[in-house]
């Protein structure tokens, strides 16, 4: 048999996988060829002769190859394996999930390996075809992924995942050695199907894209005016609001001149207090006020009032009226920019 025998990664009948070492002589003959090779998960060495490890092998009345070429060694060797998988719908919005030997218990979808110069859409068309008999039409990426060692495959593998999303074009569905079993199920109905960690989110990104799928470009649209919308009346607020409180360092600046006045009033005597010195003082203060109060400032009331912990603060006493106000204190636009300091009773 002069078929080549390529170095790499081969998987038995049996589902396991092994690594082609070498060819070599058979020392009676020395003419036919036998291949050493070498259990993936075990490292237990093999020899076969060559013609027997290419050929065929009656498994349930059905031949089949007894080894298959998955892909050379020197790339699963070194490099993470790049994978593609469809989430394949039928006309009824049905997901096909799959079981295959090596992926235990657990349903998973089908596709496999990129090849080298192979477009990622040919060999997920490919792989389809080859393992489930199917077509499949309007295929679109879905989302990337990957998986270092994950629980449900029979080794350790380090995968990265290209997903997409795909229709049933054609074909009618048979089984391989990499599909033993298959189910066409709700998406929403998978809840309680053992599915291997690298589906499920899947199915979720899917669930999600269905949501959405049925808004028009026109909601879409007006939703988007709405929120722009609402982004101008919040920054008109937000600006009143700045404009509003913007004088308040001005104020605290300011406040302890207009007090100072008027405690330059109330330390007056009586004759003193109608001098026109004290006349001009009062004029002055007046106006003071006057802007004080087109600007929204107003002094908060204390002697006589009882006592508030909102816009007052208490320097001696403990009852609930207030006796005395030794520094006022001042609202701005409503809100207490300085609260006044008092003596209670």
């Amino acid at each position: 048999m002069n078929e080549e025998i390529k170095k790499g990664i081969y998987l038995c009948h049996n589902g396991h996988e092994y690594r082609v070492l070498f060819t070599a002589r058979d020392t009676v003959d020395h003419q036919s060829e036998v291949v050493v090779y070498q259990g993936v998960k075990d490292n237990q060495l093999w020899v076969r002769p060559k013609e027997e490890f290419l050929g065929f092998k009656e498994i349930a009345g059905e031949k089949k190859k007894r080894f298959k070429f998955l892909r050379p060694e020197e790339i699963s060797g070194r490099h993470p394996e790049v994978v593609v998988g469809p989430l394949i719908l039928n006309d009824q919005g049905e997901i096909l999930l799959v079981k295959n030997p090596k992926f235990k218990d657990f349903w998973t979808i089908p596709g496999g390996h990129i090849e080298l110069n192979e477009p990622a859409e040919e060999t997920l068309k490919r792989e389809i075809k080859e393992e489930t008999g199917l077509e499949l039409k309007n295929i679109e990426p879905l989302s990337f992924s990957e998986g270092i060692n994950p629980e449900f495959f029979h080794q350790d593998k380090h995968f990265v995942y290209s997903n997409y999303l795909a229709e049933l074009a054609s074909g009618e569905i048979t089984k391989s050695e990499e599909m033993t079993e298959f189910i066409w199920v709700d998406p929403e109905k998978t809840a309680n199907l053992k599915i291997t960690s690298s589906v499920k989110p899947l199915i979720e990104a899917y669930l999600e894209k269905k949501k959405t799928k049925g808004e028009t470009w026109e909601h879409r649209c007006k939703h988007a005016l709405a929120d722009y919308q609402n982004l101008l009346k919040q920054t008109v607020k937000d600006k009143e609001e700045f404009v509003r409180y913007a004088l308040s360092d001005f104020l605290f600046d300011i406040l302890p001149v207009y007090d100072h006045l008027k405690m330059s009033l109330a330390g007056l005597s009586e004759s003193d207090s109608q001098s026109p010195w004290a006349e001009g003082v009062r004029h002055v203060l007046k106006q003071f006020n006057d802007i004080l109060k087109t600007r929204g400032v107003e002094e908060i009331k204390t002697v006589g009032e009882i006592f508030d912990h909102n816009t007052m603060e208490a320097l001696d006493g403990s009852g609930e009226i207030v006796k005395q106000e030794i520094i006022p204190g001042y609202k701005l636009n409503g809100k207490v920019i300085r609260p006044a300091k008092v003596i209670v009773e």
